[in-house]
Order: structure tokens, then C-alpha cells, then sequence
């Protein structure tokens, strides 16, 4: 397919969009962003806030891990790693599936999912047996939040969509604190299997929640028996358009995403602006500012903990930024994004620590811009792609970030190792230091990858809108 047909391809399935947009509700269909839109939203948003509490359950529950199963905090970390992988690895997948299935089912289904891994790791007499259960719950993560995208791109005007989109990803984080206090609080007040059992049952009733409620679309009608199953057609937005059409249909759906430059451009933008600051709060967080700026533990919580109300702020004003400027707004976002992060760690690496309070305010405002940023990808592969193919659009999108993330938790574990620091003691100024220079080649290639596909993207995006 040339450039000049992607253009025009995309361009038809956002003027459909943009048409239902303006068409006003009737039959009995929900209006787009009315009191219905909201409840879908909230319904699925559930779904979401259990992934995130299931995905970071056993690094809040790390110590009582090892304890339970009598094993290395070495071996323990590995779980973070299959974690990264497995979703990452069903990104393009659950995206085809998505767009056959719609959010509903893959949502109801991840639940169903991350249920039943954590339904193994509640009684798993081996970490053997814990790896496949956590191996489960990250199949059932992947499908999740970008079904929760494609429900918002379907219930709400495309003008609110990106602020819809932060928001999404914002409270999602809730999910993080969920498993950080109260989890937590019922693992030590009862014991590990009724702790994780507790969260199977959650997850089942979510996914029931969902089933009930949730729809794909506003015009989305209830399949009752004796009814026929009405067409759903590819020219709704959030309406699975591959659902007639079996699996060759969803391949040439797969391969239409691929050659669309704003799906790759939506790529390289999560790739790089989120593993800075996903580096930091994941993993290498906590020995970084322990070894280099002298805090302690308290201290480097509170710290990154700080980061994550700075989020909010940069979410609520990138989303709306992103609504408004579709076209020079977003990837000045994505510059400014890349460019404050390297500015603010090369001025910490050339200078010796500790250092201010006020430059490191500086530092976490430029790292935490980098939640919020990456979610500007899914704007791009939104606008630059038909809509029954916004799942495997969104989904390969979504990989950038988690394959970067990985490569940048690997790299500066194999720097430390390079140096002999292979145990937590070692860590020191220097050592860590050098480790978090990793970072550097990561920006270079995604940045210039993302310069790469911007030009053409932009020109969709300028047919698209009108400007």
C-alpha cells in the first residue's frame, strides 16, 4: 500500500469518526461522553486499577515471596522480568484479538486471566509453579488497558479522547497503591493463599461486572436468545470490524498497522519517554538514591512517591494539550519530554552528590513527564489508522515502552555485574553512576526513530484535521 493510500485510508475512518461525533443519539443510543459513557468507562476502569494491582502484587509482597518459597531475591526478580515479557510478547496479539473480539470480551477475559495466575500463586508449592501463574497474569494484564483505550476512542468525542486516555492511565495507578497498603495489610493479617485467593475472587466478579455492563460502542445492543446477531461494522469507531472476517481478515488488518507511519511513530514515543522513570520507580530506583544522593529508604519512598502527584498534574495538562494541538502540540510534548530528561541526568552524572533539593525536584518533574508522554503514542496510532484497527494500532504502540523498559532494567544490571558489583553492598557513586548510562543510547535511537516517522505522520495528521 503507498503513502498516498494509507493517507487516504486513515483519513476516511476519521471523518467517520468525526461524523458520529456530531450525529446526535437516538433509537435509544447513548450520546458519546454522556452519563452511560462514564459508566462504561468506570466499569472497565476496574478491570484496569485489578490489572495494575495483580501486576505489581508480588514486588509489594517481596520479602513475604521469598519467605513463602523459599527462595533468592535473585531468583525473585526474574518474576519481574517474565512480567515485562509476556505482556510485551502479547501486545500485537491481544491488539488482533481486540480488534475481532472488542473490549468487552478481552476485558472479561484478562480478568478471567489474571485470576487464575493469581488463584496459582496463592498455592503454588513451588516457584516452578508461581513463574507459570505469573506468566498467566501477565497474559491477562496485556489485555487489558488497551481494550480500556479502544472503549474510550468508542464512548467519547475524538476532542476529549487524549485527556480521557491520561486519565485512564493516571488512576490506573491506584491499582499500585491498592497492592502497596491494603494487600499488604491482608496478606499480614491473614496469610498468602487467602491474600491472593482474595484477589481471584475480585477478579472474577470484575469480570463479571463487566460482562453486564460494559458494551463496545454506544449502539451495541444486548444479544438475547432468538435474536439475531445485528453486523457490527468497521465504521464505527471501537467496533470490532474484523469479527466476520476470521483470521485472514485480522492479518490484513495487522499488516495495514504496520505500514501506517504513525504506528510506528506511536511506538518510538513510548519506547522513549517512559523507561526513565519506570527504571526508577520499578527497580533501580532505591539503590540509585541511596548510593548517589545519600537518602535513605524513607526518604527515596517518599521521593518517588512525590513523582507520582507530579503525574497527575502533567497528565491533566499533556491530555488536554494533545486534545487542542493534535498535530505540533503532540510532538512538542514528546521533545520536551526527551530532552528535559537528558538535560536534567547528564547535569546529576557530571556533578558530585548530594545534590540539591531544588534540582532534584527539577530531575523527578522531567522523569515523571515521561508517564503522561508515553501515552501521546496511543494519540498517534488513534489518528493515523483506520478504527477497526485501532487494537492492533494501540497494541503495538504499547510494546515500545515494555521492551525498552526490559532492555534498561537488564542493562543496568549487567553494567553493575560488568563493574563486580553483583550484590547490593557494592553499589556505590560510581558504580551506579555509570550503570544509568544506558539510558543515553536508548534516547538517541528512540528519538531518532520517532524523527524518522514524524514527517509522514504529520501529513496524516494535517489531511485528517483540515490543517
Amino acid at each position: 500500500m503507498s503513502e498516498k493510500n494509507n493517507v487516504v485510508s486513515a483519513v476516511t475512518g476519521r471523518d467517520a469518526a468525526q461524523v458520529e461525533d456530531d450525529v446526535p443519539a437516538g433509537d435509544g443510543i447513548p450520546a458519546k461522553g454522556g452519563a452511560k459513557a462514564y459508566v462504561v468507562w468506570g466499569v472497565a476502569m476496574a478491570g484496569y486499577i485489578f490489572a495494575v494491582t495483580c501486576r505489581s502484587s508480588l514486588s509489594a509482597t517481596g520479602i513475604e515471596a521469598a519467605h513463602h518459597f523459599g527462595t533468592t531475591s535473585t531468583a525473585l526478580s526474574m518474576f519481574l522480568y517474565l512480567q515485562l515479557f509476556v505482556y510485551a510478547i502479547m501486545q500485537i496479539p491481544g491488539g488482533v484479538l481486540l480488534d475481532r473480539f472488542g473490549a468487552r470480551r478481552l476485558i472479561a477475559a484478562g480478568g478471567i486471566l489474571m485470576s487464575l495466575g493469581q488463584g496459582l500463586m496463592a498455592v503454588a508449592p513451588a516457584t516452578s509453579m508461581a513463574v507459570i501463574g505469573r506468566g498467566i497474569v501477565g497474559m491477562g494484564d496485556a489485555l487489558i488497558f488497551i481494550s480500556v483505550i479502544r472503549l474510550v476512542s468508542a464512548w467519547f468525542p475524538f476532542q476529549r479522547v487524549p485527556l480521557m486516555n491520561q486519565i485512564t492511565s493516571m488512576l490506573g495507578g491506584l491499582g499500585q497503591i491498592i497492592s502497596i497498603y491494603p494487600f499488604v495489610w491482608l496478606l499480614k493479617l491473614t496469610n498468602w493463599q487467602t491474600a491472593f485467593l482474595s484477589l481471584t475472587a475480585i477478579g472474577v466478579m470484575i469480570s463479571a461486572c463487566v460482562v453486564m455492563s460494559v458494551r463496545d460502542h454506544p449502539g451495541q445492543r444486548v444479544r438475547r436468545p432468538g435474536l439475531r446477531r445485528p453486523q457490527t461494522g468497521s465504521d464505527h469507531p471501537g467496533r470490532p470490524g474484523h469479527a466476520h472476517g476470521g483470521f485472514a481478515a485480522a492479518m490484513q488488518g495487522l499488516k495495514a498497522v504496520l505500514k501506517t507511519p504513525g504506528t510506528f511513530c506511536g511506538f518510538w514515543v513510548h519506547a522513549t519517554t517512559w523507561f526513565s522513570i519506570n527504571m526508577m520507580n520499578q527497580l533501580w530506583g532505591f539503590p540509585f538514591l541511596l548510593a548517589v544522593e545519600g537518602y535513605s529508604r524513607e526518604q527515596a519512598s517518599a521521593y518517588l512517591a512525590i513523582g507520582m502527584v507530579i503525574n497527575v498534574v502533567w497528565a491533566l495538562s499533556m491530555g488536554r494539550i494533545a486534545g487542542l494541538h493534535p498535530i505540533h502540540g503532540r510532538a512538542a510534548i514528546v521533545y520536551a519530554t526527551v530532552g528535559s530528561q537528558a538535560l536534567c541526568w547528564t547535569i546529576l552524572l557530571l556533578t558530585p552528590g548530594p545534590h540539591p533539593t531544588w534540582f532534584m525536584v527539577l530531575l523527578l518533574l522531567a522523569m515523571s513527564s515521561g508517564g503522561p508522554a508515553s501515552n501521546i503514542a496511543f494519540d498517534f496510532a488513534r489518528d493515523t489508522n483506520r478504527s477497526e484497527n485501532l487494537g492492533a494500532a494501540t497494541g503495538f504502540a504499547n510494546t515500545g515502552g515494555f521492551l525498552s523498559s526490559a532492555i534498561i532494567f537488564l542493562g543496568v544490571g549487567m553494567m553493575l555485574d560488568a563493574q563486580g558489583a553483583t550484590d547490593p553492598s557494592l553499589y556505590t557513586d560510581h558504580v551506579m553512576r555509570v550503570a544509568v548510562l544506558i539510558q543515553y543510547p536508548m534516547w538517541i535511537i528512540g528519538l531518532t526513530g520517532f524523527t524518522v516517522m514524524l514527517p509522514k505522520t504529520m501529513r496524516i495528521l494535517r489531511t485528517r484535521f483540515h490543517r
